[in-house]
């Protein structure tokens, strides 16, 4: 890869050069995707505190599987799949060590309240978001936020959830109903 190239998003030739082992393109490819990881595992529920590890997990899992990734789906959808998986892990683990903790009668560490936006319309905005979204369901909230924000076609989504093109459309549409619901 040329040291001033900007690949394109899912180009296979920046792909190949990531699996031949050249660490410019895999730079390249941390530095261009991590605030997506970012964006979605903040998104997916992950608490300030989760965000850092959840980012450092998906590209490890990145790093090992992209010599077996097919490319049968986009790069970014494999990244959206991988991300969201390792969301649910964490939560799931979170739930396990709350109980452990309850059982011990200690309290979890609380976590930190994000700095405040500069723009506080745009904070305010972002805070009700983030308030729905964190009393949706889980599965429900995963495709309000890959569909509604993160913008992708109800195929993606459905190869991202692991599910039917008709299941993730039952269930966009039941994301849907609950976030009205609970504006």
């Amino acid at each position: 890869m040329s040291e001033g190239a900007v690949p394109g998003q899912d180009s296979s030739s920046w792909l190949a050069a990531c699996r031949a082992g050249d660490h410019a393109a895999w730079r390249r490819l941390y530095e261009q995707h991590l605030p997506l990881v970012h964006r979605l595992a903040t998104r997916l529920g992950a608490s300030p505190r989760e965000v850092p590890d959840v980012c450092q997990e998906v590209f490890v899992r990145v790093f090992r599987g992209l010599p077996s990734f097919r490319g049968e789906s986009q790069f970014t959808t494999w990244l959206y799949r991988i991300t969201w998986n390792e969301v649910s892990r964490i939560k799931r683990d979170g739930a396990v060590r709350r109980a452990f903790m309850n059982l011990l009668g200690r309290e979890p560490e609380p976590d930190p309240i994000p700095a405040p936006d500069h723009q506080a319309e745009r904070a305010q905005a972002w805070r009700q978001l983030e308030s729905i979204l964190a009393r949706m369901k889980p599965i429900k909230r995963a495709a309000f936020v890959l569909y509604e924000l993160e913008e992708l076609s109800v195929e993606e989504m459905a190869d991202v959830m692991g599910c039917t093109f008709e299941t993730a459309k039952s269930r966009l549409r039941l994301a849907r109903e609950e976030f009205e619901r609970l504006k």
